[in-house]
């Protein structure tokens, strides 16, 4: 049971947090606020924010999709989903996701700039971005007359659209440095930083209340005019009908089934022309477990034979919307049947009645649920057992496509065993797929992360691909675990002796374009620390030797670079 109290305390604590631009620990509180209550839409909002505060696009994203999810007629959620997608580079989605937040709110400025600005993003339109941005606020004019400042904020965008995951992690980084530099990206997509704030409360109220002023008061609402209500054109019967209805729904809430169908019978008995009541009816019959599944299709199948006839006798007794209820119904039934494809059926049949968004999702959370099913249904151990054997005899046979078909065979018969990808990973490296002979280690190290011989593989992997201070740190990892063990140290003896070739020997070209794609390695060089060393190794080695040898973190980094090319010392 949610504990709406014990979340609302989280949240306010969170608000704090977020408007003293602690948005670290506003996240904790919120994510707090989540456990309690997970079914309030403002808490995944409200996270949302903060991550995007901290360009943590990603986590931003999975919390705006699910903000949209609980509260779908919320167009705030769709400014946080879109502005994740934004930065994100997913333009598409972005438009997509304005365009549905505006028919909800078609004035809402910020849902409106946001649109824009992701339309000039997915057509490069000229001039768009900050520009723009310094004509609505002068503080971004003022800031843009700081040559190093919007240096960075250049760089920045030029490597998002390289590499958005390592323009993330130099966001953050520069962001601790200079709070500018996010105000400055954030106002491109037409979001004044100063102004953001949680949901929940009056916008900007919990930076108020952290500055010591009191919250601001919401406008007084206006009065709308009444609207007359609509003439109740229902017999007798019908009234005495939905009143038993309405007692039926009150006894299936209470789990009451036999009450309930008392009512509902009744309610059948004043107007038998009426799919609700039998539809409601069937849902009952469904819940009391599969003995009643045949006799709840029966009188569904048959209020749909009948429809025409129904709706002559009582117009809008049987409607497109109503219809589309019964076979969402029958649709349910096959479901928990496992017979996903006749309920797939039935679905496709409710949207050509009403193609509404409540069947949409259903069906697409059907497709999903069949393809986890079948995904189930087809695990088998035994039978992965004996793939992996036939494998194994094709690997020493030197026939290594055939040794992967029966690998791949016995992943999807058994996806949990973690030698099954270091296996494949050997094939992989013998067919020289490099990159995904790495993808099948680090699954297999993530199901099982103290199988050395996973590591010793990575490493031979990393070392045939030229990324020999990743293959070092592979090794390393493994010895750790196991400081004995042979295939480690003999690898990393070649990997270490390699490493003083290439620094004696001629520049490798391609060692150095692998080492210059590695996000760990382009973190490192524009680390100002490692900067400042470099120029100091070039000026005066040994300052730049004492330098390194008194502390272990830029020793750490230089031998990483050692490693990977990037200095050489030959």
């Amino acid at each position: 049971m949610p504990d709406k109290e014990k979340a609302a305390e989280y949240k306010a604590k969170g608000n704090t947090a977020f408007a003293a631009k602690d948005f670290e620990d506003a996240i904790q509180h919120f994510t707090a606020a989540i456990e309690h209550d997970n079914t309030d839409h403002v808490f995944f909002s409200n996270r949302s924010a903060c991550y995007a505060s901290l360009a943590e696009y990603d986590k931003a994203l999975e919390d705006g999709s699910e903000c949209v999810k609980l509260k779908p007629d919320w167009a705030k959620g769709y400014t946080r989903k879109g502005l994740a997608e934004y930065f994100l580079r997913k333009y598409d989605d972005a438009v997509d996701t304005y365009k549905a937040g505006l028919k909800l709110a078609p004035e809402d400025p910020t849902l409106k700039e946001g649109l824009q600005k992701a339309t000039d993003a997915k057509y490069e339109v000229p001039g768009a971005g900050v520009t723009t941005a310094a004509a609505k606020n002068p503080k971004i004019k003022e800031y843009m007359k700081d040559p190093n400042l919007m240096q960075q904020v250049t760089m920045m965008m030029q490597l998002g659209q390289s590499n958005p995951a390592m323009q993330q992690q130099m966001l953050m980084q520069a962001m601790q440095q200079d709070p500018r530099i996010l105000e400055v990206i954030m106002a491109m997509q037409g979001i004044d930083v100063s102004t953001m704030g949680p949901d929940g409360d009056i916008e900007g109220a919990a930076r108020d209340a952290a500055e010591g002023r009191p919250p601001a008061r919401a406008p007084p609402k206006k009065e709308e005019p009444k609207k007359e209500e609509p003439p109740d054109n229902r017999t007798p019967a019908q009234k005495e009908a939905d009143d038993f209805k309405n007692q039926g729904n009150e006894l299936y809430k209470k789990k009451q089934f036999k009450e309930a169908l008392e009512m509902y019978d009744k309610a059948i008995e004043k107007e038998p022309n009426d799919l609700t009541y039998i539809n409601n009816k069937s849902a009952v019959l469904i819940e009391m477990g599969p003995e009643h599944y045949d006799i709840a299709l029966a009188a569904l199948r048959d209020v749909i034979e009948r429809r025409y006839e129904i709706n002559t006798a009582n117009p809008g007794g049987a409607s497109f919307e109503k219809v589309a209820k019964v076979f969402n119904r029958i649709a349910s039934i096959f479901e928990k049947r496992k017979d996903f494809e006749a309920a797939i059926g039935m679905y496709h049949k409710a949207l050509t009645e009403d193609n509404n968004r409540q069947t949409r999702n259903a069906l697409r959370e059907l497709e999903r649920a069949k393809e986890k099913h079948e995904k189930e249904s087809y695990l088998d151990p035994a039978k992965a057992e004996e793939h992996k054997q036939k494998g194994n005899e094709f690997f020493k046979g030197n026939k290594y496509a055939d040794a992967k078909t029966e690998y791949d065979e016995a992943i999807k018969r058994n996806p949990t065993d973690a030698k099954l990808y270091s296996n494949r990973a050997a094939t992989l490296t013998k067919l020289m797929a490099h990159p995904d002979a790495l993808k099948d280690i680090e699954e297999c190290l993530r199901l099982d992360p103290t199988f050395v011989k996973a590591y010793s593989r990575k490493g031979a992997t990393h070392f045939f691909m030229k990324e020999y201070h990743k293959a070092l740190q592979a090794y390393d990892k493994g010895l750790a675990i196991e400081p004995d063990n042979e295939e480690c140290k003999r690898g990393k003896e070649q990997v270490v002796m390699k490493i003083s070739e290439t620094n004696r020997g001629e520049v490798d070209e391609e060692q150095i374009r692998h080492a210059m794609a590695d996000p760990e390695i382009q973190q490192i060089m524009h680390d100002p620390q490692i900067k400042m060393f470099l120029q100091t190794l070039q000026e005066n080695p040994k300052e730049a030797q004492k330098a390194m040898m008194s502390d272990s973190k830029l020793m750490d980094a230089v031998n990483k670079l050692h490693a990977a090319g990037i200095i050489r010392t030959g």
